[in-house]
Order: structure tokens, then C-alpha cells, then sequence
């Protein structure tokens, strides 16, 4: 059933909101009578606090990348047609929204992002009245709003939008649930949904997709720069002494070997290369 993503700086008083939509949908379910629309759904929120996610871990792009892989998990893991599945992150960059929109559509069931606004002053004020322990550092905060690439309702990932003022005394639940139960969800269609490769074409691809990643290092190794974009969203931190040709071949001619026999799915196959480079050009010849 359907995916609700929170977006929004935090100290926006997002994950308020969360919590709040969690209960009156929960209320609202329990008050349907059987075969009614929405009866019998579960609802699901994931936080950074339930999923073990802390601030800090915004800061550096290595840490980072993981906690979107973890939310990214634990949404395909709960994501179904009896579920409700709410994400309460910051989901400040629309790539990520995007995979978001993918998974759902992928199955056939709706999705809506919730922007919760709020300027950064308030955001900044909100969080000094946070006790210590919870606070977020001011200048991290400060680094999230720089990143931060807002919703747009034009965008079929970020389609339907809800927004919500910081200062709205509740959320507009009637609209959400007519949104997310009555609205008709989106039809899966080849860019979201994935067809099985046949063993030639997996091979051509699995070959294509990892020299397609050595080119992109090459190409931006000699513009001595330490961190490369591969993908949207998808980037490779190079070591300070740079990695020699013939090791990023060596890498990749391993990783195409232990991945012959298996058919990974095809467009998982550069972001899995990405993540066995960067755990293999550090180490030591």
C-alpha cells in the first residue's frame, strides 16, 4: 500500500508531523468496517532514531551514503499492498526521492511526499530550545540547507505533493487520506519496473555498467579531484595517493569473475561496483 515521505530540514518539526499522521491513520483504520477502503492496513513508520541513524552521520558523504542505503532497505523490506509505510527523513535530495517513487511504483501502489516548510531561522531557533543531547549541530544543519533540493510537485517523483507550514496548527489528514487510499495508485512501467536480463545480455551488461565506473574515475582522476560522481546521487572518494589504472581494471576484472554466475538485477549492478571499489582501492597491493 502506499509510501508517505516526510521531507523537510530538521528541527521543521517534521517528525512531529509524522508521529501525528501515524496516529490518526491508525485511528482511522481501526474505525472502518470490513471491505471499507483502507481496512485492515498496517502502518509502518521508519525514523532515523528507529532505524539507528545518527546526526552525525550526515556530515561526511561515506556515512551518509550508508543511512540512504539503510532507509532505502528498510522501506523495500515493508513496502506492500497491506502496508502504510511512512519515512521520516530529511529526504533532501531528489535521487533518493526518486529511488523512493521507483520502489512504490514498482509495485503498483501510490506514493506522496510531504514537504514540511520551514526557514532556516526557525529550524535554527527550533533546535536551540532542543536539550543537549538532541540538539543538531548548528553548522551541520547548516550544511543539510545548502544540500537540501526542494520538493517540486512538477516532478512525477515528488507527485502528489503535500506541503505543510511549520506553523499549521494540524495536518491536512482528510487530503493525505484521499491521497494515499482513493487516489489511484500508478501503473508500473519499464523504467520503474525491471525486466529479467537473459545470461548474454546480463553479461554485456554486467561488463558495460563497471567499465562505464572505470571511465567516469578516469576521466575524473585527471582532474585531480578526491570525490567522483558516478550517478545521480552515487559518488566514489578516492584515496589522497589516487589509484593506478591497472588496479581499477584488476578490481574490476574480480568483480566481473564473482558476478558471472549470478544475475545481479541490472540496475543494481554500478552502485554494487561503486561499493566494492570503495572498499578495495584502499587497501594495499
Amino acid at each position: 500500500m502506499p509510501l508517505v515521505i516526510f521531507s523537510g530540514l530538521p528541527s521543521s518539526g517534521k517528525s512531529t508531523r509524522a508521529r501525528d499522521l501515524k496516529q490518526q491513520l491508525e485511528s482511522k483504520i481501526s474505525s472502518l468496517e470490513q471491505g471499507q477502503p483502507g481496512a485492515n492496513l498496517k502502518v509502518i513508520l521508519h525514523t532515523d532514531e528507529s532505524l539507528g541513524i545518527t546526526k552525525e552521520e550526515y556530515r561526511e558523504s561515506r556515512t551518509e551514503k550508508s543511512l540512504r542505503g539503510l532507509q532505502m532497505s528498510a522501506v523495500k523490506r515493508d513496502i506492500s499492498r497491506s502496508n502504510i509505510v511512512i519515512l521520516d527523513s530529511p529526504a533532501y535530495i531528489k535521487g533518493f526521492r526518486y529511488q523512493l517513487h521507483c520502489e512504490a511504483k514498482a509495485l503498483s501502489t501510490s506514493c506522496c511526499v510531504i514537504h514540511v516548510l520551514a526557514s532556516l531561522e526557525t529550524c535554527l531557533n527550533w533546535n536551540s530550545e532542543r536539550s543537549k543531547d538532541d540538539q543538531w549541530d548548528p553548522e551541520l544543519l547548516k550544511q543539510l540547507s545548502m544540500r537540501y533540493e526542494e520538493p517540486d510537485g512538477n516532478s512525477r517523483w515528488d507527485s502528489p505533493l503535500i506541503p505543510i507550514a511549520f506553523d499549521d496548527v494540524s495536518i491536512p489528514f482528510d487530503d493525505i487520506w484521499n491521497t494515499l487510499v482513493h487516489q489511484k495508485a500508478p501503473q508500473a512501467n519499464a523504467a520503474t519496473m525491471m525486466k529479467p536480463a537473459t545470461a548474454t545480455n546480463y553479461l554485456q551488461e554486467l561488463d558495460k555498467s563497471t567499465q562505464f565506473v572505470i571511465n567516469k574515475v578516469i576521466e575524473f582522476e585527471d582532474l585531480k579531484t578526491s570525490r567522483i560522481k558516478i550517478d545521480e546521487d552515487l559518488f566514489l572518494d578516492l584515496p589522497p595517493q589516487g589509484v593506478s589504472n591497472a588496479k581499477l581494471q584488476r578490481i574490476r576484472r574480480t568483480f566481473v569473475t564473482l558476478n558471472r554466475v549470478r544475475s545481479l538485477d541490472v540496475d543494481r549492478i554500478v552502485p554494487l561496483f561503486v561499493d566494492y571499489l570503495d572498499s578495495n582501492i584502499n587497501r594495499d597491493d
